[in-house]
């Protein structure tokens, strides 16, 4: 009878180390808060106020008429002009500590591509109208909105903000054999400033974990993580895949930018990119798949 209940005694105290063992590994302090200071004015609520008065739209530019299109642009004058006054300032998103923060997000977020697709409009306008050097500035201006919606934000801003930056360079990238080489340096250097202050991949987790820390507290977090740690773990790298083909495009758009201006300059091609630094680019962008510098397109 004794042995029983030392051998009971025993395995109590084995499932209670195991508790406190567990439960230990399950809790870990929250992660220090960024050292972050948010810009005011924030040029984050000029595209929020733009984003709820932009016009809804395809995107689709190649099959409206003329007319149309600058009909479209003039409705969307505002909200444009409101969404290039945060652009003049610096910007963060706001995010909320709340679980139903991202569903209402969301709705926001979607007003931002149309934002940027209102900017391509605009762009497409001015070619129409062969004004590059307007086209231009427009989609670029696209392109910067992507970039700054992502700043301070979780992921799911991050993957928007891909998506709207492709949205104003993916015309650029077509007009660029048909710029001046005055354009086209200028384009080239505002890119790679633009790229310069992206926030980097562990900036972008760092402030997602500490959301998700914030949001779920306690044994919440952990417990979550548990469950959902492959799920997690995949997301995270296919973001971290698109974040790095995002950069990839926006090194070569900002390349064959200087490239041209080089070409048309010199009245040759640059032979490598060691040709363009540093009257064109102030470095040679490096390749994230492969840790070197990048080439030139053939």
């Amino acid at each position: 009878m004794e042995k029983r209940k030392t051998t009971l005694l025993i395995i109590i105290s084995i499932v209670v180390i195991v508790i406190v063992a567990t439960l230990f590994a399950l809790w870990t302090p929250p992660p220090p808060a960024p050292s972050v200071v948010f810009p005011s004015p924030n040029g984050y609520e000029s595209f929020m106020q733009a984003g709820a008065q932009v016009q809804k739209q395809t995107g689709d530019f190649a099959k409206i008429s003329q007319e149309d299109l600058r009909n479209l642009v003039e409705a969307n004058s505002n909200a444009l002009q409101i969404a290039r006054v945060g652009l003049a300032e610096k910007s963060r998103v706001p995010v909320e500590f709340s679980q139903t923060y991202i569903s209402a997000h969301m709705e926001n977020l979607a007003r931002m591509k149309l934002l940027a697709y209102a900017f391509v409009a605009e762009g497409r306008l001015a070619e129409m109208e062969q004004r590059t050097n307007d086209a231009v500035r427009c989609y670029l201006d696209a392109a910067r909105l992507g970039v700054e919606l992502r700043r301070g934000g979780v992921l799911i801003d991050t993957l928007v903000g891909f998506g709207t930056e492709t949205i104003g360079e993916a015309p650029l990238q077509k007009l660029v054999p048909n710029l001046d080489a005055k354009t086209s340096a200028e384009a080239a250097r505002e890119l790679e400033t633009l790229n310069a202050d992206k926030e980097t991949w562990e900036q972008i987790l760092q402030n997602e974990k500490y959301w998700s820390r914030r949001t779920f507290p306690g044994l919440q977090y952990r417990i979550a993580a548990l469950f959902t740690s492959s799920e997690t773990k995949a997301a995270k790298t296919k973001a971290r895949q698109r974040y790095d083909a995002q950069q990839a495009k926006a090194d070569r758009l900002m390349l064959d930018l200087a490239a041209r201006a080089y070409q048309l300059d010199k009245g040759h091609r640059p032979a490598s990119v060691s040709d363009l630094v540093p009257a064109y680019l102030k470095a040679a962008p490096i390749d994230p798949a492969t840790g070197k510098e990048m080439t030139l397109t053939p």
